[in-house]
């Protein structure tokens, strides 16, 4: 699914819940095509072909791999601080 940028804007300060409706975090950013949550006090990065949203909510599709997604949003952090993580 290909998102235009201000479509992706769409989906920010939104509740973001599991399979289940549970609600598990907020949506705080967008970062290449990935949207970045807060859960609890951690930042996951999580593609936009895995979340959906229904009325006012992000609901989360298929599988995640959190430890995946946690690491995808170290490159989101790096990137707010200026380093791209890249050596030359």
């Amino acid at each position: 699914m290909v998102f235009k940028r201000k479509d992706k804007f769409s989906y920010l300060a939104r509740f973001v819940v599991d399979s289940e409706g549970k609600r598990i975090g907020e949506s705080i950013s967008v970062f290449e095509d990935l949207l970045i949550i807060k859960k609890n006090d951690k930042f996951y990065a999580i593609p936009f072909k895995h979340v959906e949203l229904k009325e006012n909510e992000i609901h989360i599709k298929g599988v995640i791999q959190w430890d995946k997604a946690e690491e995808l949003a170290r490159r989101w952090k790096n990137a707010q601080n200026g380093y791209s993580g890249k050596q030359d």
